[in-house]
């Protein structure tokens, strides 16, 4: 009897052996797998922020390797999710400790478009300070108002 598996039991008689064939469902639950841990770090939870809009090219690939700081509404000031101080003094501290500003020596400012503009600035002497001195600014490259 080719193509039948039957079991090795006398007994049991000339029955097929009933199997359910997990190998596809194994590739397919490991492929899953793959995919969510390749995605999960794609998604990144950073602030909400309404950006100024004003002209200008988009952000190409190779800029988000670098470290993006923003500051909202309220003027609070987040390098990537954590909060840093108020203080320009501490914020300056805290910008000068932080391996990967230090090591790419470049931030993208992203600032709501509610921020007074002296907070900017004392964001822009922390990061002077702390020996970042090639700074950038992110805004929405969308046709719109100006200021």
């Amino acid at each position: 009897m080719a193509g039948i598996i039957t079991s090795s039991d006398a007994a049991a008689g000339d029955e097929p052996l009933a199997a359910i064939n997990v190998t596809s469902l194994v590739d397919v639950m490991f492929c899953l797998l793959i995919m969510f841990m390749v995605a999960t770090p794609l998604m990144s939870k950073a602030q909400r922020v309404e950006l100024p809009k004003a002209p200008g090219a988009k952000i190409s690939a190779e800029a988000f390797k670098f470290s993006f700081i923003t500051i909202d509404a309220s003027g609070q000031v987040f390098v990537g999710d954590l909060p840093l101080a108020r203080d320009t003094e501490k914020m300056t501290e805290e910008l000068s400790t932080n391996a990967r500003l230090k090591e790419q020596g470049m931030a993208f400012i992203q600032g709501d478009a509610k921020v007074p503009y002296e907070r900017i600035v004392d964001v822009l002497v922390a990061l002077k300070q702390a020996g970042i001195a090639d700074v950038g600014f992110v805004t929405d490259p969308r046709v719109g108002k100006t200021r």
